[in-house]
């Protein structure tokens, strides 16, 4: 069944390109309203639905763009919601960034989603279901002139699944997989919620101009400046960032997604394909 919440809570935080303060209000929605962004800083305070069409790619982050009017770095709050199963909400921004929360996971909006009360309505959920196979094949090159390529399969199943394999020798980054058979609220919560993002020592200088000071939060590979909550902490993250990325339907997904050194441009892609069939 549908799933929305019980009462209003908030996330505050720096903005993504940390240059100023970010909040946002959860807000309950009536059946079948979706996800929904509300500009309240902006005149007539428009609105953006979480759909297909609306989904771009903006740096290294996730983002919903209509007539114009943006909302940056949504896929660790839409991660979040989709991994407690809330299918209506409304989010109201004071500007056109979703707060970072602490290490670029999604925890801390769990913890407001939580404080919310998610419950359940009485209208069926309305699934995007994968009846047959999809891919996405691409190729990108790193700091160091490697090229790399990449996949992002989508499978039919009758439940939602992801399986992701990280894999940059070059850049000395074990290489790890991550495998998640369910992804229900429990396990979201216990196993992938904190998940921390990163960023490669070499790249600090460069990504310090797209987050500010912000990235100082994110896992710095190899040199580390935190200890590992799992082994295969970094493609965790991956498998929450698909989780956010695949939101971008507007929709649950029954399906299987094994994703091969994929990102973002590769995620956005395969939410337009799984629209189109």
């Amino acid at each position: 069944m549908q799933k929305t919440i019980t009462f209003q809570s908030e996330v505050s935080g720096i903005a993504v390109n940390g240059n100023s303060e970010a909040k946002i209000v959860f807000e309950a929605a009536e059946p079948n309203t979706g996800i929904v962004f509300i500009r309240d800083d902006l005149p007539d305070k428009p609105e953006i639905q979480c759909l297909p069409e609306n989904a771009v790619m903006n740096k290294r982050w996730s983002s919903l763009v209509k007539n114009g009017i943006h909302v940056e770095h949504t896929e660790h709050l839409l991660a979040a919601i989709s991994g407690l199963g809330i299918t209506n909400i409304r989010i109201h921004l004071n500007c056109p960034y979703i707060p970072v929360v602490s290490t670029f996971s999604s925890w801390e909006f769990i913890e407001a989603l939580l404080k919310a009360v998610p419950i359940t309505q009485s209208s069926p959920i309305n699934y995007h279901v994968v009846r047959e196979p999809l891919w996405i094949m691409d190729d990108f090159k790193t700091s160091n002139g490697k090229r790399y390529d990449a996949f992002l399969l989508g499978l039919p199943s009758d439940h939602f699944s992801i399986t992701y394999f990280l894999d940059y020798l070059e850049e000395k980054i074990p290489t790890q997989v991550a495998h998640f058979s369910t992804i229900n609220d429990e396990r979201f919560i216990s196993e992938l919620a904190k998940a921390r993002s990163f960023i490669l020592d070499n790249e600090y200088d460069a990504k310090i101009q797209d987050f500010g000071e912000t990235i100082n939060n994110c896992l710095f590979i190899p040199s580390g400046n935190a200890t590992l909550q799992w082994s295969n902490e970094v493609a965790r993250h991956k498998v929450l960032d698909l989780i956010g990325d695949l939101m971008l339907t507007g929709q649950p997904i029954k399906g299987h997604f094994i994703g091969f050194r994929s990102g973002h441009k590769m995620n956005i892609k395969m939410v337009r394909l799984i629209s189109s069939i």
